[in-house]
């Protein structure tokens, strides 16, 4: 009889910690999209993320989109740093700045000369928005067009 209870409290206990190990699956966060024309040339981020971090020196909020293109030769970055907290809006270069780097170093990369980013939507679950200006590489000017971004956090 008593090997009877032990064996149906074992079997309580596997099965209870059983149970008390499922938990509720994570919802996966959706992927990301971040794309831009520079001059004649489209890119694509194939592993975008989204992250709002705090600056130092400034003391304010910058919201980062962050890829890399699919062949993994190219490191692109949208930054903004919001100058009156999180908000939808229009922002310029006093604000925004665009980068897009060759990863392997074979090639210059380019920086923000001109940049006019419209911020369509922002909430603590993600950030939506268009951009466009003109990027520069030493003495190369190429305009930055079609610019969109979804991220989520």
């Amino acid at each position: 009889m008593r090997l009877k209870i032990f064996v149906w409290a074992v079997v309580a206990i596997i099965t209870g910690a059983g149970l008390a190990g499922c938990s509720k699956k994570k919802e996966a966060t959706p992927e990301g999209t971040f794309t831009f024309r520079v001059g004649d040339v489209t890119y694509h981020s194939n592993s975008t993320q989204g992250y709002i971090s705090d600056t130092v020196i400034a003391g304010k909020k910058t919201l980062i989109i962050d890829g890399v293109t699919n062949n993994f030769t190219k490191h692109m970055e949208l930054m903004i740093t919001f100058p009156n907290g999180l908000q939808a809006g229009q922002y310029d270069q006093s604000a925004g700045e665009m980068t897009l780097m060759d990863i392997q170093q074979k090639e210059e990369g380019y920086i923000t000369k001109a940049i006019s980013i419209k911020l369509e939507s922002i909430n603590s679950k993600q950030a939506e928005g268009t951009f466009s200006g003109t990027l520069i590489s030493g003495e190369i000017e190429k305009p930055l067009t079609d610019g969109t971004f979804k991220v989520y956090f």
